[in-house]
């Protein structure tokens, strides 16, 4: 606990200062509607997310993911939405291996070996 102090204290006095914007007082600052600005609203609503310009370029950004690696790809056009957006999930590459290993295997090994790779299959469809 004592090291968790002495580094949270570290970071603290690294923090660079300057402006921020609170982006749930702009939420708030909306004109007064019952219906929306009752308790529930506020406090369960979903937060508004910050808006950014795509430039009009290509890319790509690896991740590491507990299961392998994660990659998104955007393409961008100058808009605040991506033009092409992919994300290939850890479990799609994992399972490009499965027919190199499941030859001369028999039948009931299948499920053995796809728990050996840890896939999901929801997520490989893709």
């Amino acid at each position: 606990m004592r090291e968790s102090i002495k580094i949270i204290q570290q970071a603290r006095e690294k923090i660079p200062g300057g402006p921020y914007e609170n982006l749930e007082v702009r939420r708030f600052k909306k004109e007064k509607n019952s219906e929306w600005n009752d308790f529930e609203y506020k406090f369960l609503g979903k937060k508004p997310s910050p808006n950014f310009e795509l430039s009009r370029q290509e890319l790509y950004v690896r991740v590491e993911a507990p299961k392998g690696e994660l990659g998104i790809y955007l393409v961008g056009d100058d808009s605040l939405f991506p033009w092409r957006w992919k994300i290939r999930p850890p479990g799609f590459i994992n399972l490009q291996i499965l027919p190199q290993l499941v030859k001369k295997m028999k039948l009931a090994d299948i499920m053995t070996i796809l728990g050996s790779i840890d896939i999901i299959m929801g997520e490989v469809d893709r």
